[in-house]
């Protein structure tokens, strides 16, 4: 008899064994998606090991295997079982993480019919006229049909607001054929085909440095630090025609959704291959449609978000991580607590394929791996085309204030400026990192700030829907006139704004200037992002208003002005990476302006205009600020120069979740390693969320693996109560 060791899809963390009937042995292998029961359920899991005997004395055995298409291959089963060492997470959680719910629930593959003519031009125009009086619906769908030269179905029945009836009255004529596609498929989307392009020395440098990895097939680390514009995308898609020549596939990370509409309009227009795109604004439907054509080898180019990396891509030989320092990147929320961009340097090192994280204000730990000799580093100073760098100006609003009288949103130079733009025909973006409208509701009467019963948060005033929203659980309620403390009538006001109250009033200050507005939202909506994207470029907008998502990549041809509002508030977050987060910020929305033949401005606002981050950001000075602030790291021992992991206790028992915290940390000081540093547990920055409040502690070491040995040892013996959860994020992002 062969028995399975299984990995059940429930919080059990750790393996059980079941009999392998004989039916099963010869399919069976670690990673295959199995059935079977526990105390009387049926339950979904994979084979982590097969082996010749048990210690369990009763066993039961497995119920069946389930479809090829949902097991874990090989090579992502090696990196799933590093992951849960690594990230000290459960196998059940890391295995989830890697197959797509779409898969795991076996979701058949989006069909949409495309509807096309069956008979001459002349012949159908006839049927028209026939048609006409006696079945209208089909005269018209027949004359849509004829108009659009096909359509799909589902366009032609919403734009007539017909039935499906008179289509299938069309198609028994013979009028009309219909054809099934995948929804994925986008046989009928026309591209302009674009050709390489002639790279530029520094591209070239940087093309040749990695195609020499690409040649002989082995894994190497390439950081490729390029300026905003220097042309980093059109190195990214030479890469990726060498790759498929070499019958390659390719993965390309993406930390926004929205870039993915961008990225995909480019490699369609490139690239004769299928794209496949992985990303949680598509369909269940899309995703496995998509998923099977990886797995079959039919798309060697995948494009995605951070999961994309488990992607089963066939011959890897690529992969291209773009704004590599993204924090979008980390999972912080549940475990486990991935880096994809670290989880994609181990999958290039366990396939030997080639790597590319591509930045221009890398993360300060790949800059210092580079800098070691550890990553392959290629510098592209110049950007692409006839483009120069933007010119820069602060401006300092407290005398802004002064000029005014009083508060004001924009500064005169930055109203002037989007009037001459608008003048010339050109685009304005401006950031600010807050969306709503205005940042909390406060009474007058008694100073009390309307706050989310469930959250430790003020609510979010968001004008247009007159309700207060948590920005951190998604409760809203309708805005007060009654204090809900005092009981005073009409006694609000107002603090703080965001991007809806900066669109209210720059229409307000120039009504003629046509705006779009691009934040959570206004892109909840599947294709918000995309539409969004067209409108803008299309010249449906003067000016574009967003936060941190129009701030990534994208590429404006007609923005000659960008205005950063504020990120003051950003600067004083108690967290050692705030300077490099806006640092980052500053320099990636700088970056969307003059991106083309024309000249580039960039006004940031502040009420800090010395302020050392700021000035360096004006100046897209990575270099200087890498310095800096690479030597207030050192004085502190933070990464690069020690690695952290960070433990966060929820509960909805305040003192229980402190207590068990206090208790965790006395086991690992047990046996901490001289050198490293255990910080006392306190609130985490959210102390309270969804009604669970959350303490945690960091531990800082210089020897990341035997602090990640103490950590598993501890969690495995020490007792939490159900009440309590335990989320362990290795290598965090904050603090």
């Amino acid at each position: 008899m062969k028995y399975a060791s299984v990995v059940l899809d429930t919080h059990i963390d750790k393996v059980l064994d079941y009999s392998v009937p004989p039916s099963l042995l010869t399919i069976l292998k670690p990673g295959a998606r199995i059935e079977t029961t526990l105390r009387g359920r049926k339950l979904r899991g994979y084979i982590y090991a097969l082996k010749d005997d048990s210690d369990v004395p009763k066993v039961k055995p497995l119920l069946g295997v389930l479809p090829e298409n949902t097991w874990i291959r090989p090579e992502l089963f090696k990196l799933g079982l590093w992951m849960a060492k690594y990230y000290i997470a459960p196998l059940d959680q890391v295995f989830k993480c890697m197959i797509p719910p779409s898969i795991r629930k076996e979701v058949k593959a989006k069909t949409k019919v495309y509807l096309t003519l069956n008979k001459t031009k002349e012949t159908l125009i006839e049927a028209v006229k026939d048609l006409r009086r006696t079945f209208p619906a089909q005269s018209a769908a027949l004359e849509y049909l004829l108009k659009e030269n096909g359509a799909y179905q589902h366009d032609l029945t919403d734009d007539l607001k017909i039935s499906k009836s008179p289509i299938d009255s069309l198609l028994k004529k013979k009028l009309i054929k219909s054809k099934k596609i995948e929804a994925s498929d986008s046989l009928f989307e026309n591209y302009f085909e674009t050709k390489p392009k002639t790279l530029k020395e520094e591209q070239q440098k940087a093309f040749e440095k990695i195609g020499k990895t690409m040649n002989e097939k082995k894994f190497q680390v390439h950081l490729l630090h390029g300026i905003t514009g220097s042309g980093k995308t059109e190195v990214y898609m030479q890469l990726m025609q060498k790759a498929i020549d070499q019958g390659q596939s390719v993965i390309v990370l993406v930390p926004e959704v929205a870039l993915t509409s961008q990225l995909i309009e480019k490699f369609r227009a490139r690239f004769k291959e299928p794209i496949a795109i992985l990303h949680h604004k598509r369909s269940l439907g899309e995703r496995s449609s998509d998923w099977s054509k990886i797995l079959e080898g039919k798309a060697p180019i995948i494009l995605g978000a951070r999961s994309a990396i488990f992607s089963p891509a066939k011959d890897l030989g690529l992969i291209i991580i773009d704004e590599e320092h993204d924090s979008s990147y980390k999972q912080t929320e549940e475990s486990p607590c991935y880096q994809a961009r670290d989880v994609a340097i181990m999958r290039a090192k366990m396939q030997n394929a080639c790597i590319v994280l591509g930045s221009a204000t890398p993360s300060l730990e790949s800059f210092y791996k580079a800098e070691k000799g550890k990553y392959a580093l290629s510098s592209m100073t110049k950007r692409a085309a006839n483009a120069s760098l933007p010119k820069v100006k602060i401006i300092d609003m407290v005398k802004e204030y002064e000029k005014n009288g009083g508060y004001t949103h924009f500064s005169n130079d930055l109203l002037e400026g989007i009037k001459t733009r608008y003048q010339k025909g050109e685009q304005t973006l401006l950031f600010l990192n807050r969306r709503g409208f205005h940042a909390s509701q406060a009474c007058t009467s008694c100073s009390n700030i309307i706050s989310c019963p469930h959250c430790d948060i003020s609510l979010t005033y968001h004008k247009k829907e007159n309700i207060l929203r948590c920005h951190l659980c998604d409760y809203y309620l309708p805005s007060p006139r009654k204090c809900p403390s005092c009981s005073s009538l009409d006694t609000f006001k107002f603090k703080g704004f965001g991007t809806e109250h900066i669109e209210r009033s720059l229409n307000a200050i120039l009504p003629d200037i046509r705006t779009l507005r691009m934040d959570r939202d206004t892109t909840r909506k599947k294709t918000s992002h995309e539409d969004l994207f067209d409108a803008f470029r299309s010249g449906k907008a003067d000016v574009l208003i967003g936060t941190q998502m129009i701030a990534k990549g994208f590429h404006f041809p007609s923005v000659s002005l960008v205005g950063v509002l504020n990120t003051d508030g950003a600067l004083s977050i108690p967290d050692f990476r705030a300077p490099e987060n806006v640092f980052q910020l500053i320099t990636q929305v700088a970056g969307r302006a003059g991106r083309e033949e024309i000249e580039g401005e960039v006004i940031i606002q502040t009420r800090m205009p010395e302020h050392p981050v700021i000035k360096m950001a004006m100046n897209q000075d990575y270099l200087n600020f890498y310095k800096e602030e690479l030597e207030s790291r050192k004085l502190f021992l933070f990464p690069p120069f020690s690695r952290m992991i960070k433990l966060t206790f929820s509960s909805t028992n305040e003192k229980g979740a402190k207590q068990i915290a206090e208790c965790f940390r006395e086991e690992i000081l047990k046996n901490l390693s001289p050198g490293d540093k255990i910080h006392p547990v306190i609130p985490a920055i959210h102390a309270k969320v969804k009604d669970r409040f959350r303490f945690q502690f960091l531990i800082r070491s210089e020897q990341m693996l035997k602090l990640i040995e103490n950590v598993t040892h501890v969690k495995a013996h020490f007792q939490i109560p159900s009440k309590v959860r335990l989320l362990i994020d290795v290598d965090p992002t904050s603090g």
